[in-house]
């Protein structure tokens, strides 16, 4: 008998944690941080739905800390087995994970969830595996990554597990997060052939993306804009991936010229900055895997730094980033966080929000309650650090670059697979995530349900 519990990631975006037991072998796919939520503190406090010490291994298939942000607190807590992924998540991991212990290290209100003590042991535990790559780990278990094309690195992760009761293989089939179709820098995901379960993910699985040819078309516009106006554009940023999407594509309009072989015009001088030692960690490691590129990205890299461009400025210590207030206009600031919850950003909210001759570009989801979000719906005026700033900003949104597969591409990709008995749809809301099970259920005549918290489902 093969048993899964849904330990995160049911019925909820964020703090993915499966754990799969087959009688000898235990195992966790993904274990993320909760957020979002007033109550995500609480929740990513409590004890694990299982004792840590008694799992064997653990797969990353991403890094986002929605994903992996609570691997150093599965440490702490006892678990000393092996986490495998592929090398880019590894690195992103390490930078990412301490650059968490710094924001908790920054809350007064709770004590850390983990320390860097915490995040060394995990990556000293950290094993590294290319997409295709079968990994055989005893009679019992084997995995193989496939690209999922959401961010460097991530992957889906097809797993066969050995029934005991039965002596057959049981094939399962993780997600992670899909891509969107088509990336600016990504390969299109891989397609599956068969799987006996599929947990597909459901960030977008009830909506359908704008179409990406215009993204940089808006992109452009803000900036040639803010170049006439002489004012300041402000970005908040999502660090891993989506930061280096807009560098690619700034470094196109800057340079002026396009992979597509169109000439876009000079759009002005202006000075841009990015403003997140992580995002730029970040940017680092995307320089060092060209090969995970798509085509057209792997064809630019060779002649160009495609992250660099002209009056273009990292700022990694604070006194750089403070002197961004003095700088000139026009000028671009890109900072996280990208809801804008913490980090960099909100002191350059703090300061610009007030002028109309300002604008904020959002080029990613702003989740309920967040400061992002009443920013991006016109609340004013709004507080940050304390203090009631009015929000007069000319406010625009770009959602063609967001990082997940829309309904359609996710009903695209389950359409391959064969022979299925079940899909679990997760990592949505509720609603978004009915909204792809029925639409499994209507149009591919899948098995799909929507699995609740905690839930135990035994697979057979």
């Amino acid at each position: 008998m093969v048993m899964i519990q849904f330990c995160g990631g049911a019925e909820s975006v964020t703090g993915a944690n499966y754990l799969i037991d087959n009688g000898k072998v235990k195992f966790v796919v993904d274990c993320g941080l909760v957020q979002g939520s007033r109550e995500a503190d609480e929740i990513n406090y409590e004890p694990f739905p299982y004792k840590p010490v008694e799992v064997d291994f653990m797969i990353a298939t991403h890094t986002h800390i929605d994903h992996i942000g609570r691997i150093p607190k599965l440490v702490k807590d006892g678990f000393e087995g092996e986490i495998y992924s592929t090398k880019p998540t590894k690195e992103f991991a390490e930078v990412s994970l301490m650059d968490t212990v710094s924001i908790m290290e920054h809350d007064q209100d709770t004590p850390p969830l983990f320390g860097e003590e915490d995040v060394n042991k995990a990556v000293k535990q950290w094993r590294v595996k290319e997409y295709q790559e079968l990994v055989e780990l005893g009679p019992d278990i084997s995995f193989r990554f496939q690209d999922a094309g959401h961010i460097l690195g991530s992957a889906i992760t097809e797993v066969w597990v050995l029934d005991h009761d039965t002596g057959k293989r049981i094939k399962m089939v993780f997600s992670g997060d899909m891509g969107n179709v088509p990336s600016v820098l990504l390969k299109k995901y891989d397609y599956i052939e068969e799987a006996d379960y599929v947990l597909v993910e459901s960030c977008y699985g009830d909506r359908i993306h704008e179409q990406n040819d215009d993204r940089k078309a808006i992109l452009r516009q803000a900036v040639k804009d803010i170049i006439d106006r002489n004012g300041v554009l402000i970005v908040p940023m999502f660090s891993i991936e989506r930061t280096q999407d807009i560098l690619f594509e700034l470094n196109d309009i800057v340079e002026n010229h396009s992979g597509e072989g169109k000439k876009l015009g000079r759009v002005g001088k202006i000075d841009v900055y990015l403003d997140s030692p992580l995002a730029i960690k970040a940017t680092e490691i995307h320089k060092r895997y060209p090969q995970y590129y798509n085509e057209e990205a792997k064809k630019l890299a060779k002649t160009d730094d495609v992250f660099d461009f002209p009056f273009f400025t990292m700022t990694t210590g604070r006194e750089e980033s403070m002197k961004i207030n003095t700088a000139p206009s026009p000028k671009m600031i890109m900072a996280g966080s990208g809801m804008s919850t913490g980090g960099r950003i909100l002191y350059h909210e703090e300061r610009y929000l007030s002028d109309p001759n300002n604008m904020i570009l959002f080029v990613g989801y702003q989740a309920p309650n967040s400061l992002g979000r009443k920013i991006q719906d016109g609340q004013s005026p709004v507080y940050i650090h304390g203090r009631e700033v009015e929000n007069n900003i000319e406010r625009r949104s770009v959602g063609g670059y967001s990082a997940h597969a829309d309904q359609n591409m996710l009903i695209d990709w389950l359409s391959q697979i064969k022979n299925v008995k079940q899909v679990f749809v997760v990592q949505g809301d509720s609603e978004a995530s009915q909204a792809l099970a029925d639409r499994a259920k209507s149009e591919l005549s899948m098995n799909a349900i929507v699995p609740t918290d905690d839930q135990i489902i035994e697979l057979t």
